[in-house]
């Protein structure tokens, strides 16, 4: 089981979305992360250039997020409109 963490920074960005933007995110980091195989959902995409960076598609916005393999942690760090995410992360 893999365990999943949120920056105050990501939680602060996630309550100022939209309504049901905030919806659909929510179902992804707070249930289909903390299954056993994260990465057989299909919506972990790896960031270029970056070894454990990961970035989350949920319509316009991006969910950038850090994992680490050997202790099964995925950290959700932030979460912006696609075209501020890659200003600010990572």
């Amino acid at each position: 089981m893999w365990r999943v963490e949120y920056t105050k920074r990501f939680l602060k960005e996630l309550a100022s979305l939209p309504n049901p933007v905030q919806q659909r995110v929510e179902r992804i980091v707070f249930q289909a992360l903390k299954s056993t195989h994260p990465f057989e959902w299909g919506y972990l995409e790896k960031m270029m250039g970056y070894p454990n960076k990961y970035k989350i598609r949920v319509g316009p916005y991006r969910i950038g997020i850090t994992v680490n393999k050997q202790a099964h942690t995925i950290l959700c760090q932030r979460i912006a409109h696609r075209k501020d995410i890659y200003k600010v992360f990572p």
